[in-house]
């Protein structure tokens, strides 16, 4: 039997929200935060896709043969956990800095943080989740 292997990456982003995950077309299931799950399916080539809400991956092509594991791996979009984590210590240098000093404008560098979400809730909305196949060895 063919087997499409999804390992989802930990990340605190998308940690409360499970991902759908379509086979040609056809939702087959979801997957946790950290999960790892086989979804069987016939031998040949798949187009497999994620989605979270309105988001999804791009489409990736796999080709599967009998009795063998493709894995693919599944992620919120790249770099998204330092880019959270810069954008909350902006947040809070801003209201640290704006309470003992009269200087305002720490916000704009949060607000610039902010347009990279931004793109990817709107114009990138495929490509807010990164599916790409692994090798294992």
């Amino acid at each position: 039997m063919a087997t499409i292997r999804l390992k989802r990456t930990s990340e605190y982003n998308n940690r409360m929200r499970d991902f759908k995950i379509f086979i040609d077309g056809q939702q087959v299931g979801t997957i946790a935060n950290g999960e790892t799950k086989d979804f069987p399916t016939t031998v040949g080539q798949h187009i497999v896709t994620a989605k979270i809400d309105w988001c999804s991956s791009t489409d990736i092509s796999v080709d599967v043969v009998d009795n063998h594991t493709k894995t693919l791996k599944v992620g919120g979009f790249r770099n998204g956990q330092i880019l959270m984590s810069i954008g909350l210590g902006l947040f809070v240098l801003h209201f640290i800095v704006s309470k003992f000093a009269d200087f305002e404008y720490i916000i704009f560098l949060v607000a610039l943080l902010l347009l990279l979400p931004f793109y990817y809730l709107t114009f990138g909305r495929k490509k807010y989740l990164t599916l790409e196949e692994i090798n294992d060895i």
